[in-house]
């Protein structure tokens, strides 16, 4: 029995030390691709921009940077992450800011759905899973249940349940820059035009005016103490129910937000109302809608 149990435990040694060892050796690689956006930001340091855009897939699909650069002169980055929330958006603010570069101006597209969330949706789980050792990282997820200890230190575990994203067709393509990044120089990406014929049903989408906005909260608070300007904003929305009770929160919305925060709100959330043709879906705009958005907010940026 004795033996027995000696025999297992070398066994489980093994096991240790082979998933350890995979576990090293995917995470070298994958610190060092730059397929993603987040792997792309990490790359990015010591570097001074005159403003960056920020949010979820609705900030990183609705703004053409390039055009704005061009039309105001300014430097501008777009460090959104689809599929994020708040929660991700603020670590990735400030991972940004740990990076050493420095912003003059943010603007944070919010929406009315997300911004008082206190979660990270599954989507987004484990895109930061080749940084989660770094302290500030784990710090930050932590906070969001005991599995994320299990991520952290049995070894392999997450990127053995992720593997479809990170998995050994991960480690070959950063390994060997296969694939095309998605996304612009400026950290942009663009639907195309897919004849989206509208919303089939509309919904109310309006602040909690009593939330808590944690995250949104944190962000204020980052961008003070390393003295950037935030300007918060919402993109458009097909699906959008516009009537009296949407008007008076987005109202009140902006007044709390300038009263007691300081900080500038700007709604375009309505501005195509529910027409089809600046679409890809009942939140992201196509091509052509980011074209005519950017010119939309073109006096925001040259201000």
């Amino acid at each position: 029995m004795k033996n027995f149990f000696i025999q297992l435990f070398k066994l489980l040694l093994i096991c240790y030390l082979l998933f350890w060892l995979l576990d090293e050796g995917f995470t070298y690689v994958f610190q060092k691709g730059n397929y993603t956006k987040i792997q792309w930001l990490d790359k990015v340091s010591n570097q001074k921009f005159d403003f960056a855009v920020h949010g979820n897939s609705r900030a990183y699909t609705s703004l053409d940077l390039k055009m704005i650069e061009e039309q105001t002169k300014k430097k501008g980055i777009n460090i959104s992450v689809d599929g994020s929330s708040i929660t991700d958006q603020y670590l990735m603010l400030k991972l940004f800011i740990l990076k050493n570069n420095k912003i003059k101006k943010l603007y944070l597209q919010i929406d009315p759905f997300s911004s008082n969330t206190e979660e990270i949706f599954d989507f987004a789980v484990p895109k930061f899973f080749p940084y989660l050792k770094e302290p500030v990282v784990f710090d930050h997820f932590k906070q969001f249940g005991y599995e994320w200890y299990a991520y952290r230190y049995i070894p392999f575990y997450r990127y053995a349940k992720y593997n479809t994203l990170w998995g050994i067709h991960e480690v070959i393509n950063d390994g060997f820059n296969i694939l095309p990044q998605d996304f612009d120089s400026y950290g942009d990406f663009f639907y195309p035009d897919v004849a989206y014929k509208g919303p089939a049903k509309l919904r109310d989408l309006t602040f909690d005016l009593k939330g808590k906005y944690k995250f949104l909260n944190d962000i204020i608070s980052l961008c003070k103490a390393n003295k950037i300007e935030l300007i918060l904003f919402t993109a458009p929305v097909a699906d959008i129910k516009i009537d009296e009770q949407y008007k008076q929160n987005i109202a009140e919305f902006t007044l709390q937000m300038k009263r007691d925060k300081g900080i500038e709100y700007l709604n375009f959330g309505d501005i195509y109302r529910h027409d089809p043709t600046f679409f890809y879906n009942e939140i992201h705009i196509n091509q052509k809608g980011a074209e005519d958005f950017t010119r939309r907010m073109m006096p925001v940026f040259a201000r």
